[in-house]
């Protein structure tokens, strides 16, 4: 496959190439091949390990472009996600996503990526069933929240952004119960909404569940849809606005916008002005300049 090589004679693993990777669709078309849904275990777990880690460099290419997050990981190549950040009281180190971090302040940013690529599997009088986007939902919350204590334990002020990517079919799966995608939102949900660094550490900052269409021409569009949003039971979610101008739908550009606002806030280098319309993207403030205290300067003279 393009991209990647392959030693037979010593038996090591695809190593694989991430130069390039700048949307959803180049992360697909370097994660092939993509095993079918009842295919072999171990075919689909490598590919779900190879789209995680392609969709890492990618958003990691999209925060470095904004110009706000120098040194962000992983680098353009992929190097950089195998790096540990400390984590915990007891200075665990934790493999990590995307991640950006300062000599001075440590971690400051921080986006986990989980996805569900392939339908259940189950097998009744021999035969293998297919089934919906379901089975390890829950397990992958427990994971976030592990991930969200250890981190916001040891870096109350980091920003956490949960994406979760399910295949647009997941919202088309419903039939007289609540969608794959539904699920994913009733599951998701307690896990977002930190506002202040005194919130509960298990909670993410943000959580966005990345609906992409994985085949057909249209393969590589890509919608997030916020968790705190209100989903349809059945169903794909539309793009509209409500009457305060929130979109229920999210490009990628507005989603790696709304990551932008929620570190600026976090880091008092974002307001947003009711007078001025605003990119997509914003541009942070600088950093404010570091206040004297006055019984210091007092005492100085």
């Amino acid at each position: 496959m393009p991209g990647r090589e392959r030693s037979i004679r010593r038996g090591h693993a695809v190593k694989e190439e991430r130069v390039g990777l700048f949307d959803v669709r180049d992360a697909l078309k370097h994660s092939e091949p993509r095993p079918s849904d009842d295919g072999p275990q171990a075919d689909k777990k490598n590919y779900a390990q190879r789209f995680s880690n392609n969709l890492a460099v990618v958003l990691a290419n999209a925060l470095r472009k904004t110009g706000q997050f120098e040194g962000i990981l992983p680098k353009p190549d992929g190097t950089g996600r195998e790096t540990k950040t400390v984590s915990g009281a007891h200075k665990k180190l934790k493999k990590t996503d995307v991640r950006f971090s300062t000599f001075d302040t440590g971690l400051e940013l921080l986006v986990s990526v989980k996805t569900l690529s392939f339908r259940d599997t189950s097998k009744k009088n021999g035969e293998r069933i297919l089934g919906r986007y379901t089975k390890n939902m829950v397990r992958n919350d427990h994971e976030l929240r592990a991930e969200a204590t250890d981190l916001h334990e040891r870096h109350p002020y980091a920003v956490l952004v949960g994406l979760m990517f399910l295949p647009f079919r997941a919202c088309d799966d419903g039939g007289v119960d609540k969608s794959s995608f539904a699920h994913a939102v009733v599951t998701f949900r307690p896990r977002a909404g930190r506002n202040k660094p005194s919130d509960p550490h298990q909670l993410f900052e943000r959580f966005f569940i990345g609906l992409y269409e994985h085949e057909g021409e249209r393969c590589g569009d890509v919608w997030f849809f916020d968790v705190l949003e209100n989903p349809p039971r059945r169903g794909r979610p539309r793009r509209s606005n409500d009457t305060q101008g929130r979109r229920s739908l999210l490009t990628f550009d507005e989603m790696i916008g709304e990551i932008v606002k929620t570190y600026g806030i976090r880091n008092r280098r974002y307001i947003e002005w009711a007078d001025e319309s605003e990119p997509i993207v914003p541009t942070l403030e600088s950093l404010p300049e570091e206040d004297v205290d006055e019984t210091e300067s007092d005492a100085a003279e």
